[in-house]
């Protein structure tokens, strides 16, 4: 069914481009041109081109239905990769596409992007009646979703229900839900003094962050609810009481209550180490980086999906998501998307690697999802 040949070609020549986050522009380009050649009606770059200090904006493109009464749905991925992205050399051996091994592949989400084009070709070679179709590629997902987060509400609308394509595991898998995120900045102040005079006359803020830690949930809390401090900076040199040390973590929940009741506990936890050390202070920082996301499976979009793998004859997976993606802020601004995935496995590492048959099956789901528009009504 599709074109094996055309989605290696797009997939290594999409690798090949460095396209960290905020630098996205070259990879916004190419695929400028690829929607232009598959007869988008329209092709936009949201936020005037450049979000958060980026050199692109959110790449949008729309494909009018030519059936009436059929979904409207969203096909998204994400430019960016991770850092080290620079010079790629995808190589395929064996049925598996892997870097050489000094930088990542750049599967996520350029496999899930290829995939997306792929579909596209297939919808058009094959004239299937269809709704209409928004196709998004985001910015910056990478370093906290400031794509999705700020996609401009007007290009987003009208749409019923989308597919995320940037998810592990191969075509059938779907995350049909997925966490809310606290990330919490504990910044612990002391006095400094010289720790080897006259010691007693500081408040050593590291001691204040260590009696928190100490105190502080962490890990798995239980099936849905997580929390982690991931890093520790604080102090001078080792003969200064330290008057500063800051303790940066995060809290996740698919439940509102729990993630709530988690990250009241991290603070308490700060504040009662704290009050241990009147000569010290301290400073709080909360900020929610996305809200929660769930797609039953008797929503349409899960419908349509389970519709289309069983054309496909690909076993449907459906299990919820512990990490934030695009999906989360979809959700949010307009409309809700599953997280779909493509095959990619060990991302995120120099030994990421995608198998060549999950690439062709996740470009067939796409022009499946699209094909099973046509029986399925709004």
């Amino acid at each position: 069914m599709v074109n094996e040949e055309r989605m290696r070609k797009t997939f290594t020549d999409l690798v090949k481009i460095y396209a960290p986050s905020k630098g996205e522009r070259e990879v916004c380009d190419y695929l400028k041109k690829e929607l232009k050649k598959l007869g988008a009606s329209r092709i936009v770059e949201d936020n005037d081109g450049s979000i958060n200090g980026g050199n692109s904006g959110n790449l949008i493109a729309t494909f009018n239905g030519n059936a009436e009464g059929l979904p409207s749905i969203a096909l998204t991925g994400h430019m960016d990769c991770v850092e080290c992205c620079r010079n790629i050399e995808p190589v395929l051996k064996d049925g598996v596409f892997r870097s050489k091994g000094n930088t990542i592949l750049g599967g996520d989400d350029k496999a899930g992007v290829t995939a997306i084009l792929e579909g596209l070709h297939l919808m058009k070679e094959t004239y299937i009646p269809h709704g209409k179709i928004t196709v998004i590629f985001t910015v910056q997902e990478e370093i906290g979703l400031f794509g999705s987060r700020n996609i401009e509400k007007e290009y987003i609308q009208d749409i019923d229900f989308g597919y995320t394509l940037d998810a592990d595991g191969p075509a059938g898998s779907v995350f049909n839900a997925g966490p809310s995120e606290y990330t919490l900045d504990f910044i612990c102040h002391g006095v400094a003094a010289h720790a080897g005079m006259c010691p007693e006359k500081g408040t050593s803020a590291i001691a204040m962050a260590g009696l928190a830690i100490a105190a502080c949930p962490n890990g798995r809390i239980d099936e849905e609810t997580t929390c982690n401090l991931g890093t520790i900076e604080g102090g001078t040199a080792v003969n200064i009481v330290p008057d500063r040390c800051a303790v940066h973590g995060e809290a996740r929940s698919r439940s509102t209550e729990k993630l709530e009741k988690v990250v009241s506990q991290m603070e308490n936890a700060f504040r009662k180490a704290a009050d241990k050390f009147p000569e010290g202070s301290l400073e709080i920082k909360k900020e929610k980086a996305y809200d929660a996301f769930l797609v039953k499976e008797s929503d349409p979009a899960l419908r349509l999906f389970k519709g289309a793998c069983s054309a496909a004859g690909f076993p449907v997976k459906v299990a919820p998501s512990g990490g934030g993606s695009d999906a989360n802020w979809f959700g949010t601004k307009g409309f809700p998307s599953v997280l779909v995935g493509v095959g990619m496995t060990d991302f995120h590492t120099n030994k990421e690697n995608l198998k060549e048959k999950d690439l062709y099956d996740a470009g067939e789901l796409v022009y499946r999802i699209i094909e099973a528009e046509s029986h399925f009504g709004k």
